[in-house]
């Protein structure tokens, strides 16, 4: 298929709807400009990693990249910092003399090697302020030209273009995915990249008055769960990293279920990408849930997994709540019929209400 700007602008769209379709926008880019890589991380340093897309051989290359600390200290910063003054840049601009540069440890012993040799760093507008998109060339690529630069400001223009109502979007997708769960003992907080701040949003959709994370749980164990959500927050989307708890607040029994957003539902650029959803528990439930516990030794995650079995939700809804492919949870439930004797979903369900 031939790589144009249309098919660009097709595939913006998509990514505009879904988060994994990113690396495929990077692709296409690298082939427009006949480039050797392209990678878009977030602009703020503290969530760079959190937000970063590729192409396949850059993002390969970043292994490298961290692992040996090439971040410290790299020149292509000047580079960096003139492509947001003027919104777009090149390494040839800030150091002209090529051999001067691959005398650079950075480029003589890691770039050279990938054959990153060249950059032009693009700015994008996107509904979390200006990011860079570094497009990389190969060691002996010829400084860009007129028509590279008017292919950089039409990928700019694209890119404001399918981006500027993503944020809306995003939030228009949680709400539809947890509107299963807006009962009125439920709530769903959405928190940012630090876990410190939330929102909840409504049955209506509305995001409601910003919340911090000790208002959703007790001060006695904020601390440490704090811990355990940033380990949600900053794991990658493959790994499905979920936390279940139990407690008693306010005399009353709360289960706290925090998740990633599924990245089929996560616009890239939202820096929200965590949520705990939490529910009061009523003295039957608070029963049911015990005696999983305590005699069938059931964890939290799979006491959930029971819950919303019982709710009537589907294998595939609940592997998309708790971010796990459904192959997972039908191991997770072969599982609980082992702990619990039963055979089946219908006899787990029969099981479940007759606690």
């Amino acid at each position: 298929m031939p790589h144009t700007l249309e098919r660009l602008e097709t595939l913006l769209k998509k990514a505009s709807q879904d988060a994994r379709a990113w690396d495929a926008v990077c692709e296409e880019v690298t082939s427009l400009f006949g480039a050797t890589g392209t990678l878009l991380p977030a602009s703020n340093p503290n969530v760079r990693g959190l937000w970063t897309a590729g192409s396949e051989r850059i993002k390969q290359a970043m292994v490298e990249y961290l692992r040996d600390g090439w971040m410290r200290g790299d020149p292509r910063e000047s580079v960096l910092n003139r492509m947001f003054e003027r919104g777009c840049c090149t390494d040839d601009e800030i150091y002209p003399d090529r051999q001067a540069r691959f005398e650079m440890p950075i480029y003589r012993d890691f770039l050279l090697r990938w054959n990153f040799g060249n950059v032009c760093m693009i700015r994008l507008l996107t509904p979390e302020g200006y990011w860079p998109m570094t497009v990389h060339f190969a060691n002996d690529h010829p400084p860009l030209t007129e028509k590279d630069f008017a292919l950089v400001k039409a990928i700019q223009d694209l890119f404001e273009t399918t981006t500027k109502n993503a944020y809306d979007v995003a939030l228009k997708q949680i709400f539809q995915f947890f509107h299963f769960l807006s009962a009125s003992e439920t709530e769903v907080f959405v928190f940012d990249a630090d876990g410190n701040q939330s929102f909840t949003i409504d049955r209506t959709g509305a995001i409601q008055e910003r919340q911090r994370l000790d208002r959703l749980l007790p001060d006695e164990i904020g601390t440490s769960v704090q811990e355990e959500l940033k380990e949600v927050l900053l794991s990658s989307p493959d790994f499905s990293l979920s936390k279940a708890y139990q407690f008693v607040q306010g005399g009353k029994n709360v289960n706290v279920l925090i998740i990633q957003v599924p990245p089929s539902l996560r616009h890239f650029f939202m820096k929200f990408k965590t949520c705990a959803i939490r529910t009061e528990l009523g003295d039957t439930s608070t029963v049911k849930h015990n005696r999983l516990r305590e005699e069938f030794h059931l964890t939290e995650a799979e006491i959930t997994t029971v819950d919303l079995l019982a709710a009537g939700r589907t294998t595939n809804m609940i592997a998309d709540l708790m971010s796990l492919k459904p192959s997972s949870i039908r191991q997770r439930l072969k599982t609980i019929y082992h702990k619990t004797g039963v055979g089946s979903q219908i006899e787990l369900v029969a099981l479940y209400a007759a606690l």
